[in-house]
C-alpha cells in the first residue's frame, strides 16, 4: 500500500468517525425536538431544528413532513416550498411536483414585490 492509499484510508477513517458522531448527536437531539413539539405544536424555530437534524440524517420523508408543517406555520414563506421542489427534483426525482412546489415559491415571492 502506497503513501497516498494510506492517507486515503485515514481520511476515510476519520471522516467515518465524524459522520458517526454527527448522527449520534442528531438522533440524541430528535426525540428531545419531539417532546417540546408536543408542548409547543406550531413553533417553526423547533421544526425548523427537527428538519435539519433530518437534513443531517438524510430521511427525506420526515424532511417533506416538516417543511409541510413549516409551510402551515407560515404560508406566505417560500422557504419550505423551495426546499420541497428541492427535494422532489434532486432527491426523489419527481419533476413534477418539484415543479408544482417551485412554482408555489415563485408565486408567494413575486407577490412580495407587488
Amino acid at each position: 500500500m502506497g503513501f497516498f492509499d494510506k492517507l486515503k484510508k485515514n481520511i476515510e477513517i476519520k471522516q467515518s468517525k465524524i459522520d458517526s458522531k454527527t448522527t449520534q448527536k442528531n438522533l440524541e437531539k430528535i426525540p428531545k425536538l419531539e417532546r417540546a413539539l408536543k408542548e409547543n405544536p406550531t413553533s417553526f424555530d423547533l421544526i425548523y431544528q427537527l428538519y435539519g437534524c433530518y437534513i443531517e440524517l438524510s430521511n427525506s420523508e420526515k424532511k417533506i413532513e416538516c417543511l409541510e408543517k413549516m409551510h402551515k406555520i407560515r404560508p406566505n414563506d417560500a422557504f419550505p416550498l423551495n426546499q420541497l421542489a428541492q427535494i422532489y427534483y434532486s432527491e426523489l426525482e419527481n419533476p413534477e411536483k418539484g415543479k408544482f412546489y417551485q412554482d408555489k415559491a415563485n408565486k408567494i415571492n413575486s407577490n412580495k414585490f407587488l
